[in-house]
């Protein structure tokens, strides 16, 4: 028997349904093929797991918590009060204006603390820095 064959067998195996000939050669191959054998272990396994589910007593508290925290939730709904587009807009405006009025703030402060004593001179150094830019480059090359 191939590896196949024996796993489409494999539960018809488990619940005594096969020919007694197909019986034994399962049997047999499952004896000899590892994989096989480990397959059907797993399909028992999985009948206990599924078994002892079903066996599983459920809370009774759960359903009345979850429909408590439901009606809750219903309840939190029906005391919103949307917000108007009047509030809206008043809101992104105030920020906006408190914001230029920050930065307004800043830039007073700022200037503010500038001295007074050295606003306008310049150096005289300064004064003669444009001056190479008016002679021409072709009187120094002769």
């Amino acid at each position: 028997m191939n590896c196949q064959l024996c796993q489409k067998e494999l539960e018809a195996y488990r619940e005594g349904e096969l020919p007694e000939g197909i019986m034994i050669q399962v049997k047999a191959h499952l004896g000899d093929c590892q994989d096989c054998a480990e397959m059907n272990q797993l399909f028992i396994l999985s009948e206990k797991v599924i078994q002892e589910e079903k066996n599983l007593q459920s809370n009774p508290f759960l359903v009345t918590r979850i429909m408590a925290g439901i009606e809750e939730m219903a309840q939190g709904y029906e005391s919103y009060q949307p917000v108007s587009i009047f509030q809206k807009v008043l809101k992104s405006a105030l920020i906006t204006v408190s914001l230029a009025a920050a930065i307004l703030f800043g830039v007073v402060a700022g200037n503010l603390y500038k001295p007074l004593t050295t606003v306008n001179k310049i150096p005289a150094e300064m004064a003669y820095l444009n001056d190479a830019a008016l002679e021409s480059v072709d009187l120094l090359t002769n």
